[in-house]
């Protein structure tokens, strides 16, 4: 636009000396006149200029929902050209299926000093100008009209906090002969619910996490925990036709003369403790494949926590919050697990730096003896296996079937495999 513009800036020229000099003049002040008319009314324009961008507070995976550009002025001048990226994280189905992924950024120090350096720069250029399959182009006008909507279709992909963010916003005057940057507004982001699994009661996991917390349970006999009414461990009641043999307290029931049981939830902490690990792998994974994984570790976690509720196996469940600190609740039926899964996905998995502070176990469990622990964690390192290895409890160690060949796993516990499929797989044996 700008080289045609000045061609006809020359033609003006031309018609003024050689064919009629008054036309010509008024011709060129004309052509002369409007960039700057038009400059001054597109900076006036951009002072009263706001953009939000809009999501939704939530929404559940493989849904359609809109992001909101919303533009606001008050002025009636128009708005000529509003032109800016809109990026998606791949928490979101890709908006350019048919654009070339950008290549992985050059890592620090590769190849020396010198050859690093060229490689980012080139890197960065790229980036710049080259459109990857999360980043949308658009370019936006508005009339006299004060407000005016623009919304663009995306589908959730993976559970977690998803990011859309505008960026490289500039308005252009009507000629596209003046640019001015634009401030961006906040990133937007879309909690993701997960699809809790139903996992299979005959698995190899749940069978031997029920039996050994059932074990646990009678062991805890010798040493009991108090109730209000000095019962020991539980409240307890009467014996009705119907009830589990296995929640019959014999002893109790023996002094007593007949049957007593044991009411469905202790009075103490529940004694199978899940600890979900929000620290990410350390490893080098794209994007698509770290929030992958780490939706196989949540989703089953849910799954596993949802199954323990449903059979009568109150949890313990602890997760580093949104604040970076443990988070300890107990799960007893599957309304609750669904709240809490959305609470638990505000913080999510982060860099193992934004949870240096954290112990590996938190302090609920430290100071409780419990009897069995599932550790889910994609961070499995020297560090972690030495800690663990510290704590009482039978061990269960939970990572993706993608870092098995590089878990440290502490020599007390026993390795389990989630797979894509969120299914449970015990290290060299079977389903």
């Amino acid at each position: 636009m700008t080289v045609g513009y000045l061609c006809a800036i020359g033609i003006a020229i031309v018609f003024m000396l050689y064919m009629d000099g008054q036309v010509g003049v008024m011709m060129l002040s004309f052509l002369l006149l409007m960039p700057v008319v038009s400059g001054i009314m597109t900076w006036l324009v951009k002072r009263s200029l706001t953009v939000e961008l809009l999501l939704p507070d939530s929404a559940a995976k493989q849904k359609q929902i809109s992001a909101v550009i919303r533009l606001k002025k008050n002025t009636p001048l128009p708005l000529p050209f509003l032109r800016m990226r809109l990026t998606a994280d791949p928490h979101f189905e890709p908006l350019n299926r048919n654009a070339e992924p950008l290549p992985e950024k050059p890592i620090e120090g590769a190849g020396g000093f010198l050859r690093y350096h060229a490689a980012m720069k080139k890197w960065k250029k790229l980036r710049e100008r080259q459109l990857t399959p999360e980043t949308l182009p658009l370019c936006l006008s508005m009339g006299t009209a004060r407000t005016s909507e623009y919304r663009i279709a995306l589908n959730t992909r993976f559970c977690g906090s998803g990011t859309v963010t505008l960026s490289d916003m500039t308005i252009s005057d009507f000629l596209a002969m003046i640019r001015f940057r634009f401030q961006a507004p906040e990133p937007a982001v879309l909690l993701i619910t997960p699809e809790i699994p139903e996992l299979k009661t005959n698995s190899t996991l749940f069978r031997s996490v029920s039996t050994a917390v059932a074990a646990a349970d009678e062991e805890t006999e010798a040493t009991p925990n108090h109730s209000a009414s000095a019962m020991p461990g539980y409240e307890h009641r009467d014996y009705i036709p119907g009830d589990s043999l296995k929640r019959i307290n014999w002893k109790l029931s023996s002094k007593r003369r007949h049957l007593m049981v044991r009411q469905d939830e202790p009075i103490a902490l529940a004694r199978l403790s899940v600890v979900l690990d929000f620290r990410r792998s350390p490893f080098r994974l794209s994007a698509a494949e770290r929030f992958s994984r780490e939706e196989q570790l949540i989703e089953t976690a849910l799954g596993f926590l949802m199954l323990c509720a449903k059979y009568g196996y109150p949890c313990q469940l602890c997760y580093a919050d949104e604040h970076a600190e443990w988070s300890s609740i107990t799960i007893d039926d599957g309304e609750q697990l669904a709240v809490e899964a959305v609470t638990l996905l505000r913080g999510g998995f982060r860099p193992a730096e934004e949870l240096s502070t954290l112990s590996v176990l938190p302090p609920a469990i430290q100071q409780e003896s419990s009897a069995v622990l599932l550790y889910i964690t994609d961070a499995a390192t020297e560090e972690t296996a030495a800690a663990l290895e510290q704590h009482p409890s039978l061990l269960y160690l939970l990572v993706p079937e993608q870092a098995a060949g590089h878990t440290a796993v502490p020599q007390n516990a026993s390795l389990w495999l989630v797979t894509p499929e969120r299914s449970l797989l015990q290290a060299g044996g079977e389903l």
